[in-house]
């Protein structure tokens, strides 16, 4: 996709007060109770760059309590403010554009207001200095395009080394502090236009393209210093806002009737006052029509019948002098034959096919759909393996009709084309068996290969246990607004009932692996897990560590020796335990030791010998990887860089905070978590520049886990 979507937040949109910024990856989902905000936010998101006509309606979307305020507020504060990364061919396609450094559009923030205005900000060109790298780059590639153009007729040589010289000029008028301000960029103007007249003055191609290529890139650098920014034009704006990925919201999918009447389909597809229950359904039955390759029109035609014709004739008093009853032509009864077999043939063809592709997302049963048509009446029979005979769809359980309709609806996207679309799914597969929701769970994972995918649930089974650094847990604070959080530990009890899904999903999810043989490891919390199992992952798919056992980390969540006596009892054993090399660290280490472990010390595992030694996960990886993703968190505050002042040998997280305690920034709860989840995004390509003395830290840990 030319766009991924980094994050959002939502301010001031019916429960939300503040959202925070919530990092998204491809399938992202938030779990919590009924009425905790998890739809507000999709539906502000939504709202954003909807695919369909979804209006902003201030007098429901603005916060109840607040709403004396919207006049004042509703045109300054932007109630969706989303920022995507941009693909590097888009990139350079803006910036050949725009006139930008394809670095300050490496990201995009886009905002929209009440007044549905949209602001578009590139924070990479929040610059009160301009560095002179850039310059370098734009003089380089100018002379580049200035060589390679049919401009240079004669005395290429000459020109050249009159370019060279005048370039070195220009650089050597760079400030040295390594930036410019918008004072040296127009003496950088100015220069440039000193040259071409005492050199060029005549060659009217050569001042045009110099105009193009290198004063008007300048000027708009002279311009970002003015604004602080990049500002885009009205024109600019409104092209790039037609390349933003649109957002696809789904919250009813319209379950169908068995029988449908056919001129009320015909009928209610023209109708612009239908409630959204009967607007989700017109959409399935449309959908249902365009998998059949067939308009509901085309069915009555192809299945209509010319019935016999009475003729009367009366007398010239009007009484009825006789009564003649005329069929049809032979030709016509023919016709009628031959469009009804068509008719057939067509919806078997189309049986066939649905019943296909179904069985491939459907795999709690085999079923086969048939079509038929009745005159007006239009009906889908199912039947299955066990069950041969057939019955109507609305005859079969809540959860197949579901799933039908859901799947029929997401065949028509796919057939309509979302490549440049992101998913928002709304409780989906709330009514499906367990298994079932998991086959659901599956497939919507599958899907986000292609499309990034955000969807609502409160059902454990709708949480894969290796999915928790893609949760967002919803709740309502004790003001009445809703809350989101990365951080499970929360032990508020606003919270506990939004936690409870993750809980089970993690039980579950614990009861599965073991049934696999996997070998449980407790560990912190599910930073350390994500990077346990990025870690757990090169040593496999390298071969570095020989794969005898996989295994299944746990994050304890401070729970960590009753959680250590349940997998006993499904175990038969004590599980390993694996604790930061910190004081808390050790200290649980020494509680467990003299407790259930008192048999099996050596399964407590710290990352340090002593307190004294503090050691991390986070210590595990390349100090510059770790750096460069903690400064990108605050990257644009009045601070240092953290990246150019980490020190290898000292433990990086207690370096981070005071760090950011230095510069008067205020850590979240969470930080450590998302820190984990931005390395987990970049492991890949930090993996192909692994040292050796990393992997063998790495293989030293996991044998004391063998």
């Amino acid at each position: 996709m030319p766009f991924i979507l980094q994050s959002f937040r939502v301010t001031n949109f019916r429960s939300i007060v503040d959202s925070g910024e919530l990092d998204i990856s491809d399938c992202t989902c938030l779990v919590g109770t009924n009425e905790s905000g998890k739809t507000n936010l999709l539906v502000a998101l939504h709202k954003l760059n909807p695919a369909d006509e979804a209006r902003i309606d201030p007098l429901t979307d603005y916060p109840r309590k607040q709403y004396a305020s919207y006049d004042t507020n509703s045109a300054t504060e932007p109630f969706i403010r989303a920022t995507f990364t941009i693909a590097p061919l888009v990139r350079e396609q803006l910036a050949s554009t725009l006139g930008y450094s394809t670095e300050l559009l490496a990201t995009v923030e886009v905002a929209r207001f009440y007044t549905g205005l949209y602001d578009v900000n590139f924070p990479a060109s929040f610059l009160a200095q301009y560095p002179n790298k850039y310059i370098h780059t734009l003089l380089s590639a100018f002379l580049e395009k200035y060589l390679t153009s049919d401009l240079i007729i004669k005395d290429k040589e000459e020109i050249l080394q009159e370019f060279r010289e005048f370039t070195d000029r220009l650089i050597a008028l760079l400030p040295e502090s390594g930036s410019l301000g918008e004072y040296d960029v127009y003496n950088l103007i100015a220069q440039i236009d000193e040259f071409i007249t005492t050199k060029y003055s005549r060659r009217q191609p050569f001042r045009l393209f110099a105009d193009e290529h290198l004063k008007a890139p300048l000027e708009n650098i002279a311009r970002l210093l003015n604004n602080k920014r990049i500002v885009l034009s009205a024109d600019q704006q409104q092209l790039f806002l037609e390349q933003l990925p649109r957002f696809v919201y789904y919250s009813e999918y319209g379950n169908l009737d068995a029988e449908i009447y056919l001129p009320h389909v015909i009928q209610n597809s023209i109708r612009q006052d239908l409630g959204l229950r009967e607007q989700a359904r017109v959409r399935t039955l449309k959908v249902l029509f365009d998998f059949v390759k067939l308009r509901p029109e085309e069915i009555l035609e192809l299945g209509s019948e010319v019935s016999q014709t009475r003729v009367i004739t009366r007398d010239s008093y009007g009484r009825i002098d006789s009564t003649v009853v005329e069929t049809a032509p032979e030709t016509t009864v023919d016709q009628e034959r031959e469009n009804k077999k068509k008719r057939e043939v067509i919806l078997q063809a189309a049986s066939v096919q649905l019943t296909k592709a179904f069985q491939e997302w459907w795999h709690q049963a085999t079923y086969r759909f048939r079509f038929q048509a009745d005159g007006n009446h239009f009906r889908i029979w199912v039947s299955d393996e066990k069950r041969t005979e057939e019955i109507e769809l609305d005859g079969r359980s809540k959860g197949l009709q579901w799933f039908f309709s859901f799947f029929l609806t997401f065949r028509a996207e796919q057939a309509n084309g979302h490549s440049n679309c992101i998913l928002l799914l709304d409780e989906p597969g709330l009514s499906l068996h367990p298994v079932a929701q998991q086959d659901l769970l599956t497939f919507l994972q599958s899907l986000s290969h292609s499309n990034q995918l955000i969807y609502t649930t409160h059902s454990p089974f709708m949480i894969g246990s290796r999915m928790l650094n893609n949760l967002k847990m919803v709740y309502v604070g004790p003001h009445g607004d809703s809350v989101i959080s990365n951080d499970y530990r929360v032990g508020k009890s606003d919270a506990s009932a939004s936690f409870y899904p993750i809980q089970a999903a993690l039980h579950l999810g614990i009861s599965e692996q073991l049934l696999t043989a996997r070998l449980p490891v407790l560990v912190n919390d599910v930073a350390s897990q994500i990077y346990l199992q990025l870690i757990q992952s090169y040593l496999l798919k390298t071969g570095v560590h020989p794969p005898t056992k996989d295994l299944l980390f746990i994050p304890s969540l401070s729970d960590t020796e009753p959680l250590s006596q349940i997998l006993f009892q499904q175990l038969g054993s004590m599980p390993y335990v694996l604790l930061e090399g910190t004081i808390s660290g050790h200290t649980v280490a020494q509680s467990l030791r003299h407790t259930g472990y008192k048999e099996l010390p050596t399964r407590i595992i710290t990352l340090s010998e002593s307190p004294t030694e503090e050691q991390t996960l986070e210590d595990l990886i390349p100090v510059h990887d770790m750096a460069r993703h903690f400064s990108r968190m605050y990257r644009g505050m009045e601070t240092d860089d953290f990246d150019y002042l980490a020190l290898p040998d000292q433990p990086i997280v207690r370096q981070m905070e005071s760090f950011s305690a230095a510069n008067g920034y205020t850590l979240p709860g969470d930080w450590r978590l998302t820190l984990a989840r931005n390395v987990a995004k970049t492991f890949d390509s930090m993996a192909s520049r692994l040292q050796a003395e990393t992997v063998q830290k790495w293989v030293a840990l996991f044998n004391k886990l063998a």
